[in-house]
């Protein structure tokens, strides 16, 4: 819990008052008594905290969203991407357990020693990472042909 509070003061207020509804959006400002209208400036709904994180139709037509989607998108593909050189061997307290038919139990589940890996990625080199950003290379071949248009591909031409 001592983690939470090395953050930035004003992102933890910015949560716990977003959670609690205590953001200062016109909907709040009416209660409050500091404003009369509770209607958003661009669609004219009533503007509360959800309305102006997620809900607000003019400012998803006009893109508005899209800014705060691709710096997520963005973090998360430069993430996996670092990770794409770094391997993650068992720490020195890991124990597989190997039972008299010669199958290795793992985390509950039961594997032959030929088939025991640690992720999806395991034992394949040459994995590429490509999102759906106007600074990325575009996603392969095989995801291109396709109608589908994921936000994030990770990709191995060898598996």
């Amino acid at each position: 819990m001592e983690g939470i509070w090395q953050v930035a003061p004003l992102r933890i207020s910015f949560l716990i008052r977003s959670v609690y509804d205590l953001l200062p959006s016109n909907a709040n400002l009416v209660r409050w008594g500091k404003k009369d209208d509770p209607t958003c400036p661009l669609c004219y709904s009533r503007q509360t905290t959800e309305h102006v994180l997620s809900s607000c139709k003019v400012a998803l037509s006009q893109g508005r969203y899209t800014w705060r989607h691709n710096r997520v998108l963005q973090e998360l593909a430069s993430v996996i991407s670092t990770a794409k050189g770094q391997s993650n061997p068992p720490s020195p307290n890991f124990t597989i357990f190997t039972t008299e038919g010669g199958a290795r139990k793992w985390c509950g589940r039961s594997n032959t020693a030929s088939n025991q890996k640690k992720g999806l990625l395991d034992g394949c080199n040459d994995w590429e990472v490509s999102a759906d950003l106007p600074e990325w290379d575009k996603h392969p071949e095989v995801i291109r042909r396709t109608t589908l248009r994921p936000d994030i591909v990770i990709h191995s031409p060898s598996t």
